[in-house]
């Protein structure tokens, strides 16, 4: 079952975008219809342009109502439904330890943190030779 936060979520972007492209559509049939080609019956084609505005911002508006009671209904805080951090588009970030990096294999952690790492592999933080001389205009 598709989750209905992030459909809510989606239908308000698009929306958005969505309200964008037919406001400057609708102007230019308004304003400046002889831009646009095609077009038969002009009276008709603003009235449509017109129409899904309508249908955009309706959408967007039940979009946002659903986000807010959802977010309401949880609780509030920051959080969303199950337990996520909403200020991270919904997505769920494991609890971070900084005393822990990870080293060049990606399954394998090193304790320590960055400085043991530098002392590790004694790494050279002087600049070489040729960038020293190099003279930038």
């Amino acid at each position: 079952m598709p989750d209905l936060r992030g459909t809510s979520n989606f239908c308000a972007r698009y929306s958005i975008i969505g309200l964008i492209f037919m406001t400057m559509v609708a102007m230019l049939l308004t304003y400046q219809p002889f831009f646009i080609g095609g077009i038969e019956n002009l009276e008709r084609a603003t009235r449509n342009a017109y129409g899904a505005i309508g249908t955009f911002l309706f959408t967007l508006i039940l979009s946002v109502v659903y986000l807010v009671l959802d977010v309401l209904k949880s609780g509030g805080g920051g959080r969303g439904r199950g337990g996520r951090d909403s200020g991270n588009f919904g997505r769920s970030m494991p609890p971070m330890d900084y005393d822990m990096v990870p080293t060049n294999n990606s399954s394998s952690w090193m304790v320590g943190g960055g400085d043991r790492i530098l002392q590790q592999h004694n790494a050279n933080l002087d600049l070489p030779l040729s960038v020293e001389q190099a003279h930038f205009t």
